[in-house]
């Protein structure tokens, strides 16, 4: 009964084609949630936020005074990492 529903499904090409990619999607999904979520960065009001986590010594750095440029926001949160003497892996 399996091989023949196997058999009917994978019959035809568009129906077999969605199904692995519905597979694949889900896949991507889950290997996405496992990454860990190391930093984030938004912008408000034309002001760039934004957080790292040292994973070395699992501390958060927030910068909540806001930057001009995104740029300018990663300087500042590397700098200060570097100040503290919080080296990554």
């Amino acid at each position: 009964m399996i091989n023949f529903l196997i058999e009917l499904i994978f019959r035809w090409d568009r129906l077999r084609d969605a199904l692995f990619a519905e597979v694949h999607f889900y896949d991507e999904i889950d290997r996405a949630m496992k990454e860990p979520t190391t930093n984030l960065t938004w912008e408000e009001n034309g002001l760039w936020y934004g957080y790292t986590l040292n994973e070395q010594h699992n501390i958060y750095l927030f910068d909540d005074i806001g930057h001009e440029t995104m740029t300018d926001l990663w300087d500042d949160l590397w700098r200060r990492d570097m100040e503290m003497g919080l080296g990554y892996k």
